[in-house]
């Protein structure tokens, strides 16, 4: 049995839905029991919220094709009889497997940091200009350079030695 109830209350009172011999009063207060098969039939009415229970899933395996249809199009879909079962109900984890999954640890992932690469090459110049004399004066030394003159002197040296 479904539970249907309505989306907004009426001032008028319940609505009263006669199907298949029965009457239902439907409210937006409470959710009122319906058979699978009323229930389906009632999907496309945007004023009325309509929640199947567990007692549906069952029931789904002897409902006829003409409410198999209703649900495929309604929740598009596919499939036979226990496909559409399986996508309404799917199955719950028990509280064994839960409590199983709680205790197991996850393994854990090792972060991989890549360092950006710089590849040198032969076109890219280095700007000299921006090192200090002192620094300067250094790569030359290491470089067997003479490390007389200005600042501008060293750069340029520097940047012909490359």
């Amino acid at each position: 049995m479904a539970n249907v109830k309505l989306k907004q209350h009426r001032v008028s009172g319940p609505l009263l839905l006669r199907r298949a011999g029965a009457t239902y009063a439907l409210t937006a207060q409470e959710e009122t029991k319906v058979p699978l098969g009323i229930a389906v039939g009632m999907l496309g009415d945007s004023g009325l919220i309509v929640e199947f229970t567990a007692s549906d899933e069952a029931e789904l395996l002897t409902a006829n094709e003409y409410t198999l249809d209703l649900l495929r199009r309604e929740f598009g879909l596919e499939g036979d009889v226990k496909a559409i079962q399986a996508s309404m109900f799917p199955k719950k984890q028990s509280l064994a497997a839960k409590a199983v999954e709680a205790v197991t640890p996850t393994p854990k992932q090792e972060v991989v940091v890549e360092e950006p690469t710089v590849e040198e090459s032969e076109e890219e110049t280095i700007d000299y200009s921006k090192y200090t004399v002192k620094q300067l004066k250094e790569m030359l030394e290491e470089k067997g350079l003479s490390t007389e003159g200005k600042k501008a002197d060293l750069v340029e040296r520097m940047t012909g030695a490359e």
